[in-house]
């Protein structure tokens, strides 16, 4: 017997047994001059997978090659790598009935041009996005180089048709410069996600590059459509028996029609995961838990609950997940290719990845104290008290007793106060503190009358505002007499509501080395009603610099160390740059905000302050999302202006310095 014909044999009588008997499995086999044609017949509406191995089936180990549904009774399927591997043997196996399928975990991450990217902003409010498709890619991968003409292809072919395109990086010796400089190489158009702490590699169990998930969007969530090779071909070229698995997959989800081949084994270059950690809850997660999270998720603190044993973080595990994935917890907006930061409180991606594996392999308790049920709680946190750490101010300055209504839409509420020490201070720290956290959204102070908050700020709060003292070596000068104005937003809550909003000042033990200033780039057409935001766009930019041309120098006229910088937006904010234009006209990002978060605002304190020459300029670029995707906004048809109520814009590039020789 030929040897083709033996494997014939073999693959007929290992092929035809299943489970149940509602209708025989059949798997039939053509060898002709090309690749092997395979046939399976069998129960329409059923999974199959089919399997190959080499030399002999009786002691190594089946490999999926192709998981199908038969949507009639007949499943033709060439076997591309047959060629290479002459003697194989093939076997059919019908998967159980499928279990109902379960929504992906919303995802975000930054890509190569420092936008960031949420699976789940596609999700509600937009019928124009039916698929996204994720491609695996890593640098110096040839596969992947020979595929980037498919894949801008397909983009072309299917982009018009509702279907996203997004590359992910998740290999663990690529970082964001060397991505930039693969995708600039490489004439790559599409974003390149950096999935730093492999989270989105192990979601969607990824092993190799390029490797394609297409994702469908339904009425209960986004669901996996295809996942494998983005065709057969071996080498660079196809030929007239080439499969090309993501396109048909795509082209039937948008016809309506059932995806017969779901699941393929991608070829290409191994994705460099990091080896899985042996994670401890005592010894890893709850110290980890520590330094996060519980100075929130503690009583009496901002968080909606305590993580104050074991069994409290088991029961929200899923949950935990959920917000590493999406990015919404811990709440840091930092990209962190730009800067570094004293208060930056995000996951780093060992930590990240040590938390998730955890999740993932069921949360278990192990051995060992539960440091959360032994440790000592922290205190009552800003904003609820005076900051712990500073003590009780030296003087503290308070708005009358204000009665808010229940309902409605209130103005801004302005209150002068004077500060009644007997000689001018230098202040080491001066802390807002609101009297009633549900009612203030928030509250600026600024010297004299300023111009909105703009000039002039003295301090303030925000929400997720941390505060701490000024920088080392910095204070703010208050002259004896000197008048403060607070600038008071209000929401209401559907009942009655009183707040006394008070600023704690905290005097220096001597003056500092330098003056702390706090300034803002501001966009002047857009202050004065010259410029608005168009209805039904999602990203409408608009710039800013300091110092502000119109009213003087163009440029800083003194050296400056910055120290720290904070911007403000309302709801419809969605990405906010800091950059330095030097006087030889290069430009340093300072920091990148990718998602603005209006409920969430930071003050960002640098870990080393940042020298600036004179002659260089701050410049501000930021965007709006005015779409329905942006789930916050309040009016998509709506033209906005600047204006003090959430549902107007604002655009402000704060930002604390101190001028140096």
């Amino acid at each position: 017997m030929s040897a083709k014909n033996s494997v014939a044999v073999m693959v007929l009588s290992l092929g035809l047994w299943t489970i149940g008997h509602s209708q025989p499995t059949q798997l039939t086999i053509e060898r002709n001059t090309g690749p092997v044609r395979l046939g399976i017949q069998g129960e329409p509406g059923r999974d199959y997978v089919l399997e190959a191995i080499s030399d002999n089936p009786g002691a190594g180990t089946w490999e999926a090659l192709v998981t199908a549904s038969l949507t009639n009774n007949l499943l033709n399927w060439f076997d591309a790598a047959s060629a290479q591997v002459p003697r194989r043997f093939y076997r059919a196996v019908k998967l159980a009935p499928p279990v109902p399928p379960v929504p992906e975990f919303d995802f975000r991450l930054i890509d190569h041009q420092d936008r960031t990217r949420s699976l789940y902003y596609y999700f509600a409010h937009d019928p124009d996005i039916r698929a996204i498709v994720l491609i695996f890619t890593g640098n110096g991968c040839a596969k992947v180089h020979e595929m980037i003409a498919t894949i801008k292809s397909l983009r072309n072919q299917f982009g018009p048709q509702g279907v996203l395109f997004w590359m992910i990086d998740s290999n663990s010796a690529d970082n964001r410069s060397n991505i930039v400089a693969e995708a600039s190489a490489q004439g790559i158009d599409l974003p390149i996600l950096h999935d730093a702490a492999q989270l989105v590699a192990r979601e969607y169990n990824a092993t190799a590059t390029p490797e394609a998930v297409a994702l469908k969007k339904t009425e209960f969530g986004w669901f996996a459509l295809y996942q494998g090779a983005i065709d057969d071909r071996i080498g660079s070229t196809t030929n007239g028996t080439t499969q090309s698995y993501l396109a048909d997959a795509l082209a039937a989800h948008l016809s309506g029609q059932p995806v017969v081949i779901h699941r393929t084994k991608a070829e290409g270059c191994a994705i460099g995961l990091n080896p899985p950690l042996n994670v401890s809850y005592s010894t890893d997660i709850a110290p980890l838990l520590q330094r996060k999270c519980v100075h929130c998720h503690s009583p009496g603190n901002i968080a909606p609950w305590s993580m104050t044993n074991y069994i409290i973080v088991k029961s929200y595990a899923s949950l935990i997940k959920a917000e590493v994935l999406s990015g919404n917890m811990p709440p840091w907006r930092a990209d962190p290719h730009h800067g570094v930061f004293a208060n930056d409180s995000s996951l780093s991606p060992p930590e990240a990845a040590a938390l998730v594996q955890w999740v993932n392999d069921g949360a278990s308790r192990g051995a060992g104290a539960d440091p959360l049920e032994t440790a000592s709680l922290p205190p009552t946190n800003y904003p609820s008290v005076w900051p712990p750490a500073l003590g009780q101010p030296d003087q503290i300055l308070s708005i009358p007793l204000q009665t808010l209504p229940a309902t409605g839409v209130l103005n801004y509420r302005y209150f002068t106060v004077t500060n009644t020490f007997a000689d001018d201070v230098w202040l080491r720290s001066a802390i807002v503190l609101p009297g009633n956290t549900r009612v203030v959204h928030h509250c600026l102070v600024y010297e004299g009358g300023g111009l909105m908050g703009l000039d002039g700020f003295f301090a303030g709060f925000v929400p997720g505002y941390d505060a701490a003292e000024f920088p080392a070596g910095t204070g703010k000068l208050l002259r004896k007499g000197a008048t403060l104005t607070f600038q008071m937003h209000y929401i209401t809550t559907g009942r009655v509501e009183s707040d006394q909003t008070r600023i704690g000042l905290y005097l220096a033990p001597a003056p500092p080395q330098y003056a702390l200033q706090t300034k803002s780039a501001f966009n002047v057409p857009f202050v004065l009603g010259q410029t608005a935001i168009p209805p039904d766009t999602n990203d409408f930019e608009i710039s800013a610099q300091y110092p502000v041309a119109a009213f003087g120098s163009p440029t800083l006229t003194t050296n400056i160390l910055l120290y720290e910088m904070s911007p403000h937006m309302h709801l419809r904010g969605s990405r906010f740059r800091y950059e330095a234009l030097y006087p030889n006209g290069t430009r340093e990002v300072l920091l990148s905000v990718p998602r603005y978060e209006f409920h969430w605002q930071t003050l960002y304190r640098l870990a080393q302050p940042k020298f600036i020459p004179a002659g260089s300029r701050i410049i501000c670029t930021g965007a709006w999302d005015n779409s329905a995707r942006n789930h916050a906004n309040p009016d998509p048809s709506a033209t906005v202006s600047w204006g003090d109520q959430t549902d107007d814009e604002m655009f402000i590039g704060y930002f604390n310095f101190a001028e140096v020789p």
